[in-house]
């Protein structure tokens, strides 16, 4: 059982939690408030998959692409989940064409992702308040992407905490993959977008990881196929994405306001992608430019993740 404390102005309080009194509440809940889940958008809610487990909570696509599959649980999850969203996946994995459907309606999808429907990458997410103990043993043995979020709200008069944990089981290394995904490394990146478009790519990447370290920023460097993302938690500040000609963009976490009154003198503005409230900056060049003009927005991204004025 989780216990939160608020320590303020010489003072110790206990927060209860407040739960959600039906798992449609709950539901709702994330569905208008997706940052909890870091770098997922949730585009379509009760998809019916016309298999015994039935009615898939939600729908959503990372920042990946990886197509989620997203199952809420009001109460402690049991093993019996597990069952149930590999029927999920199983229903994804055979009926692409369902999803790709629901995705083309989306009217929130993400302009920047690109799918490919011959492969989809699946990656299942389920959202508890708590889990049995079996069932982090139970995904650390199954050979697909399985994220257990634990998602508690705590509620005092008119201010409201939300703890959000996402599960790993450190006794057990697993290759999470639905088809092979690769080692996502700077090698990787060489063998498959090539060495001198990697090369430039690593100047703008220890850039902003030296800027991060001046900073004092407790932030994690994520890579993945598409982008390296600095994380904040689970939750992305700023990146650098791979494009489609094998150049890169910065995105960063910032409000779109802020966005139609920059003029840089190496960076210009694209495009501000409402789905994950990013804004996305390239160089004029399109080469490595050093990034002194744009370090006042990467202030204000952190601001806004982290929620403070340091």
């Amino acid at each position: 059982m989780t216990t939160l404390y608020w320590k303020h102005e010489g003072t110790t309080k206990n927060i209860p939690t407040k739960e959600f009194p039906h798992e449609g509440d709950f539901e709702k809940y994330i569905f208008e408030n997706q940052d909890l889940l870091g770098n997922v958008v949730i585009i379509d809610r009760q998809i019916r998959t016309g298999t015994r487990q039935g009615i898939l909570d939600m729908l959503g696509v990372d920042q990946d692409g990886n197509i989620c599959l997203i199952e809420i649980k009001n109460v402690q999850a049991s093993e019996d989940v597990i069952p149930q969203v590999l029927g999920y996946l199983v229903w994804a994995e055979n009926n692409p064409d369902s999803i790709k459907a629901i995705w083309l309606e989306a009217k929130n999808k993400p302009e920047e992702i690109n799918i490919d429907w011959d492969s989809i990458q699946i990656r299942i997410i389920i959202i508890a308040p708590s889990f049995a103990p079996n069932v982090l043993r139970m995904t650390s043995k199954i050979n697909y992407t399985i994220d257990l979020i634990q998602i508690q709200r705590f509620s005092d008069d008119h201010d409201e905490f939300i703890l959000v944990e996402t599960l790993e089981d450190t006794s057990y290394k697993k290759t999470v993959t639905t088809k092979p995904m690769g080692d996502y490394s700077w090698e990787y990146y060489e063998e498959n977008r090539g060495k001198e478009a990697t090369a430039d790519y690593k100047k703008v990447v220890d850039a902003l990881a030296d800027f991060v370290k001046e900073q004092k920023w407790n932030l994690s460097q994520n890579f993945t196929k598409n982008y390296i993302g600095f994380k904040l938690g689970n939750t992305i500040v700023f990146s650098v994405n791979w494009d489609s000609q094998q150049k890169w963009r910065l995105h960063l976490k910032i409000p779109e306001e802020v966005t139609k009154n920059y003029k840089g003198q190496n960076w210009e503005f694209q495009i501000y992608d409402k789905s994950f409230k990013e804004a996305i900056f390239k160089t004029r060049s399109r080469n490595f430019e050093e990034i002194d003009e744009l370090k006042d927005l990467l202030i204000l991204a952190y601001k806004n993740i982290s929620g403070t004025n340091k």
